[in-house]
């Protein structure tokens, strides 16, 4: 049986596996992270990781509103775990940044004291959109159950809402107002909104510690993204026979990373700036060529490659033609959407090589991302994936063959799923559905009907240059998938017969 993982055993680790090169027993604490999932360990903690290089008490006690799983798992391991970045140069790194884990159910003063101690400077958070207890217009949700237990026993929370605004009455009464909030949900203006729901809930209780947390509390917003895939028993016992060691709760992620944080903070913070982390006034801009440049191709590409019986983005990605049409749609119709869009001027920020970056991602063979995945709910994610930079490229008098090719592909995934009688994952299933099968499942007729629905498409569904370009495009991909079909030979030349007779049509459009 090996050794489990931890301080004592770091050193029987091999020279090419990454380690903490700071004091992990004279290092302190100065960031409380609020749900230490696999994608804080991954990211935020991280980056945190590298800035420890450059010096202070930066470590972080991580809290758990729920689950004492990650403590139970971790623990009997000074908390230390492995980090394996999977691509074709894999790296394996033992991140020692959380010094700490608790639980709220049975650590409830401990994380109190740690949220209002002097040296705390920062709260991070990563509790999904549901955490923030929002309601539809952006308020916080006086209804939902645990705000609403919250109201009546202030001094117990059971959100993480209610657990901070219980800390910072505790920082005001103290004086500390040197602390800044972040949230690292991919949630956008996630640091607005955590703002609203933690103001609004102060006001209740305390109007003035409302108006103290306004005047000097800083909740910048960030954007975040890196794929962490799950732990798996055999990613468990591949880290193991790496490490010569036990790892309870090893994670994993792809090569790339990024976090851009706004740069509005209420006191110090780590040297992320010096590891890779962006700060800029401008996170919205990042977001906005996030939305185009990454999860407009990842739509195009679900839609597209599930229509040509592919599984996964890497899968898709292998077929050449589906490559160069994600690449001239970024080249001709997405970033050039996003050219001077940048009002603060993030000169560093080059969206070419953004994009490139992009596509080499797709090309990373270790991460199974299935097309499947990223189609669900496309009623909801086309118009702010496509939708917006198609009216862009009209205004301007820009190609938007492409970008109409994916939402062809969506009506077609749309129809194919309708006449299997396959539930869609979307809000609007039942209604897709029966849509389809009024007009008999005949892809034109159904493209018609989709794209009247103004809820969707809004002043596009009248737009005459939009929807003819998109009928054109569904005939186009009806026709490659007709030569698919009736091409009598082995299921494994389809993608040479794509490349050979679709890509010039395609390339035609451009």
């Amino acid at each position: 049986m090996t050794k489990p993982l931890s301080i004592a055993t770091l050193p029987l680790l091999s020279e090419s596996v990454s380690k903490p090169n700071y004091d992990l027993n004279a290092t302190g604490c100065g960031i409380v992270h609020i749900g230490p999932g696999a994608f804080h360990r991954a990211h935020q903690a991280y980056y945190t990781e590298k800035a420890l290089a450059y010096g202070g008490d930066w470590r972080i006690h991580g809290v758990s509103m729920r689950s004492a799983s990650l403590k139970d798992a971790l623990g009997p391991q000074d908390n230390l775990y492995a980090l394996c970045i999977v691509d074709n140069e894999p790296e394996t790194h033992i991140i020692g940044a959380i010094k700490t884990l608790s639980t709220l159910a049975n650590d409830r003063e401990d994380i109190v004291a740690a949220l209002v101690n002097k040296q705390t400077k920062i709260v991070t958070l990563t509790v999904t959109e549901k955490g923030y207890c929002l309601n539809a217009q952006g308020h916080l949700d006086t209804d939902h159950p645990d705000i609403k237990a919250d109201l009546v026993t202030p001094e117990t929370p059971v959100s993480a809402v209610g657990l901070i605004v219980q800390a910072l009455a505790q920082r005001k009464q103290a004086g500390y107002a040197d602390i800044t909030i972040i949230s690292c949900d991919n949630v956008s203006d996630n640091g607005k909104k955590l703002q609203k729901a933690v103001s609004e809930f102060a006001n209740k209780t305390d109007e003035s510690l409302g108006q103290w947390i306004s005047e000097n509390i800083a909740f910048p917003c960030t954007m975040v993204d890196s794929i962490t895939p799950a732990t798996e028993d055999s990613f468990k016992a591949n880290v193991a026979t790496e490490l010569g060691l036990t790892d309870n709760w090893p994670i994993q992620r792809e090569s790339f990373t990024q976090w851009v944080v706004e740069d509005n903070f209420s006191g110090p913070r780590p040297a992320w700036d010096k590891v890779g982390v962006t700060f800029t006034h401008n996170v919205s801009f990042f977001e906005k060529a996030k939305l185009r440049i990454l999860n407009g191709t990842h739509s195009t590409l679900a839609y597209i490659g599930l229509l040509l019986g592919k599984e996964t983005v890497y899968e898709a990605m292998r077929t050449p033609a589906i490559k160069q049409l994600i690449q001239t749609m970024l080249k001709e119709e997405i970033v050039p959407s996003l050219v001077n869009d940048d009002t603060e001027g993030n000169n560093d920020f080059d969206l070419n090589v953004y994009a490139q970056d992009i596509v080499k991602r797709y090309e990373n063979r270790h991460i199974r991302h299935l097309l499947s995945q990223i189609a669900w709910d496309g009623s909801q994610k086309i118009p702010f994936r496509i939708l917006d930079t198609v009216r862009d490229n009209l205004k301007a008098k820009r190609n938007i063959d492409l970008l109409c090719t994916a939402v062809a592909a969506w009506c077609l995934f749309v129809n194919n799923k309708a006449r299997l009688d396959e539930t869609i994952t979307d809000p609007l299933d039942e209604a897709l559905r029966a849509t389809a099968k009024s007009v008999n499942f005949q892809p034109d007729a159904l493209t018609k009907k989709l794209l009247s629905l103004d809820t969707m498409f809004a002043e596009l569904s009248v737009n005459n240059t939009f929807k003819e370009k998109v009928r054109e495009k569904v005939e186009l991909l009806l026709n490659i998938l007709s030569q698919i079909n009736n091409d009598n030979s082995e299921q494994e030349s389809v993608p040479n017969r794509l490349m050979e007779n679709s890509l010039d049509p395609l390339k035609g459009t451009v």
